[in-house]
């Protein structure tokens, strides 16, 4: 029995030795499968991080592009008031001007009238009758050629009696 004993303990000790050498190998591949994981997890991190750092530099380069638009529109838009204020300023002083010509060219209608024999005004200086009226009258009708009809315009415009200025055409503004 003692031999048997021994061959037992022997086999013991080799089934140890197998379970020892196991659990160093089972730990060891743990270790290098728990490295490799590690190892794995890191190199998608850093996968991750570099498209998160690309990604991050396009929006920056859209950002500021957009930046650059709105810098630009907003330029554009002061441009734009500041040109719309000198167009207002232009127009102002055209109304002025057109206002002061018009006025003059009343004045020098008004004392053509005045002067004018073929004119005759109201007491107000308004024209009642033209050289024009009163030639067309007593030509039309035979019956007024003999001075029995005397027609009143009051709708002679201030063009009809003053004649534009020569070289200036009929859509030239007078001074």
């Amino acid at each position: 029995m003692d031999n048997i004993d021994t061959w037992v303990w022997v086999l013991i000790a080799v089934v140890a030795v197998l379970l020892v050498a196991a659990l160093v190998w089972a730990l060891t591949k743990g270790r290098q499968a728990k490295e490799q994981r590690r190892l794995e997890k890191e190199r998608e991190n850093r996968e991750e991080a570099a498209r998160l750092r690309d990604e991050a530099h396009e929006a920056t380069v859209t950002a500021r592009q957009t930046e650059a638009e709105a810098a630009a529109a907003r330029a554009d838009a002061e441009q734009a008031r500041l040109d719309a204020e000198r167009l207002e300023q232009r127009a102002g002083k055209l109304e002025g001007e057109a206002t002061e010509v018009k006025q003059h060219a009343e004045h020098h209608s008004t004392q053509a009238d005045k002067i004018d024999p073929d004119v005759t005004t109201d007491k107000h200086g308004n024209v009642t009758e033209t050289y024009e009226t009163r030639e067309t009258t007593t030509a039309a009708d035979p019956a007024v050629a003999g001075g029995e009809y005397r027609e009143t315009r009051t709708d002679v415009t201030r063009d009809e009696v003053l004649p534009p200025d020569p070289g200036q055409g009929p859509d030239a503004t007078r001074r």
